[in-house]
């Protein structure tokens, strides 16, 4: 009921409503009056997407068959936008499942590390209904980046937690630690045993939401260069050592770790990875890192003959991972 009541007010007062709550400004915001609102709002969607591809004419026909209707049944421009004044008895109570997202409504930054809150308002009456929030990275074009994070529930229908049972608690406290930099998309799915849904997304072109969640991080992404090997592959034989060498922004970023390797193909997450030093620190003096290659790996195990790419991959658990390859080959011999 209150988390409806929010979603009147946002509605009515993008900037806030003028008083902490319903009676302050004398807005009915039962239950039954959420339902009618939300069923306005819909239909007006709908005639703004069918005004958008009709011509002057047609769109001049649409308005006074509106206002006709208007007419007939006695209601005002007020009633066509915002529902029945508030003398209406809310009668209209068969909406079972309704919701849409109040916070973000535009651009909310955050910092890993911090929490941000997460708000929707719903209309649940079918016992056992659920509601699931995801989080998706996407990009400019509102393209997906990477799966989608389930806050609530496991992304499977019905997994998420009891719509009715939360009551005004329609809020998701979001901890970004370990979430990595972009801009994410909310969605919240009201599910019903029924298998019906309502569902709501922070950032929708058709319905005009600008809502977005961007991490944000004061961490410069993690950069390397090899510089042994250089531009030509390097032989080295049996018994000898060589010096893996590099540089980087270690001194600008120090909570980047260095996974270091050696691959025979271009895949460095197949699993057949020879890995020299894992989870290390970037070099924090002059930004210039080694590491001495003797054959062996991590776990002091031998390293066979072969042609390898010298890779690094490093993650500040902020920015996204970093991959970067030595252009020139490493050749163990005999």
């Amino acid at each position: 009921m209150g988390a409806a009541r929010a979603l009147v007010d946002k509605r009515l007062w993008p900037a806030g409503p003028p008083g902490r709550n319903a009676a302050e400004h004398g807005w009915r915001a039962d239950e039954a009056r959420c339902g009618r609102q939300l069923r306005v709002w819909a239909m007006a969607d709908s005639l703004r997407w069918m005004a958008a591809g009709m011509g002057r004419s047609a769109r001049r026909s649409m308005i006074t068959l509106a206002a006709g209707v208007c007419l007939m049944t006695g209601c005002s421009g007020f009633d066509l936008l915002f529902g029945p004044p508030s003398s209406d008895d809310g009668s209209n109570t068969d909406l079972d499942l309704a919701v849409a997202i109040v916070q973000p409504a535009g651009t909310v930054t955050a910092g890993p590390g911090a929490t941000t809150v997460i708000q929707w308002a719903d209309i649940a009456k079918i016992t056992g209904s659920t509601v699931r929030l995801i989080a998706q990275r996407q990009n400019d074009l509102s393209e997906n980046i990477g799966d989608p994070i389930n806050l609530i529930g496991d992304g499977t229908p019905g997994s998420g937690r009891d719509a009715i049972a939360d009551g005004n608690s329609d809020v998701f406290e979001w901890d970004i630690t370990g979430v990595r930099v972009g801009d994410y998309v909310i969605t919240v799915t009201l599910e019903a045993p029924d298998g019906t849904s309502a569902t709501a997304v922070s950032r929708d072109v058709n319905r005009s939401t600008t809502g977005i969640i961007r991490v944000a991080t004061a961490l410069p992404a993690p950069t390397l260069t090899f510089t042994a090997p250089g531009a030509a592959d390097v032989t080295v034989t049996v018994g000898s050592t060589f010096d893996i060498t590099w540089t980087d922004n270690g001194t600008a970023n120090a909570d980047a770790l260095l996974t270091l390797g050696l691959d025979t193909d271009a895949d460095h997450a197949g699993g057949n990875e020879i890995i020299l030093r894992r989870d290390e620190p970037l070099s924090t003096s002059d930004n210039v890192g080694l590491f001495k290659f003797s054959f062996v790996d991590e776990n002091g195990d031998n390293v066979d003959n072969g042609t390898y790419t010298v890779f690094a991959r490093i993650d500040d658990n902020a920015n996204d991972i970093v991959t970067k390859e030595a252009t020139g080959k490493l050749i163990l011999a005999p």
